[in-house]
C-alpha cells in the first residue's frame, strides 16, 4: 500500500520545518502529491459580539473597533501563513516534487480532517506540541483530534530539534588523593 495524496498539516511553530522534512522524504520515496496545509485558528476570546450590551463597558463604537483591529490580525495572519506556505512550496518543488498549498480559518482538527477527506488523502503528516497533563486537558490537542477522527493514517512527527545541549549521561568526579 502506497501514499499518493498527502496532506501535510502545518504550523508557525519551531516544529513546522521538521515535519515538512520528513513529508519530502516520504513523498520522495512514495511519489506522492503533497497538500501543505495550514489552519489558522481563531481566538473565541478575539470575539466581542456577545459582551456588547452585557454592562462589560463596551459600546456600540469600541465593539466595532475592536472587531476592526481582530480582522486586522487575521488579514495579516493569513498574508504571514501564505508567505510561509510559499516558501515549503519552492522547497518541495525545488525537490521535484508535485506540490501545492491551501489555507483556512476555524477549528485546526476538524479543518485538517475535512482537507484529508476532500483531497482524498491517504496520509496526515503532522507534529506534536507536546502538551501534557492539564495543559493538553484544557487546551486539547490538535493532534489527537486528527488521529481520532481522521478518515486515514496519520503520522504524527515528535519533538522539536534541541537548542540545549544533552547533559552528559555519567558525570566523573575527580578522587581527593
Amino acid at each position: 500500500m502506497g501514499f499518493k495524496n498527502i496532506i501535510v498539516a502545518l504550523d508557525r511553530s519551531p516544529q513546522a520545518p521538521l515535519v515538512l522534512e520528513q513529508a519530502l522524504d516520504l513523498a520522495q520515496k512514495e511519489g506522492a502529491k503533497l497538500l501543505l496545509f495550514h489552519a489558522i485558528s481563531v481566538e473565541v476570546a478575539g470575539e466581542v459580539g456577545p459582551l456588547l450590551g452585557t454592562g462589560v463597558g463596551l459600546d456600540l463604537a469600541a465593539g466595532k473597533a475592536l472587531q476592526q483591529i481582530h480582522q486586522s490580525n487575521i488579514e495579516a495572519e493569513i498574508a504571514h501563513v501564505r508567505d510561509n506556505l510559499q516558501a515549503f512550496c519552492r522547497q518541495a518543488k525545488s525537490q521535484g516534487l508535485d506540490v501545492e498549498f491551501s489555507y483556512e480559518v476555524g477549528d485546526p482538527g476538524s479543518l485538517i480532517c475535512d482537507q484529508a477527506a476532500k483531497l482524498p488523502a491517504d496520509l496526515i503528516i503532522m507534529g506534536r506540541r507536546g502538551r501534557q497533563g492539564l495543559t493538553e486537558f484544557l487546551l486539547g490537542s490538535v493532534s489527537n483530534y486528527v488521529i481520532h477522527h481522521a478518515h486515514c493514517s496519520v503520522l504524527v512527527v515528535q519533538g522539536t530539534p534541541s537548542l540545549i545541549p544533552e547533559p552528559p549521561l555519567s558525570a566523573s568526579i575527580p578522587s581527593d588523593g
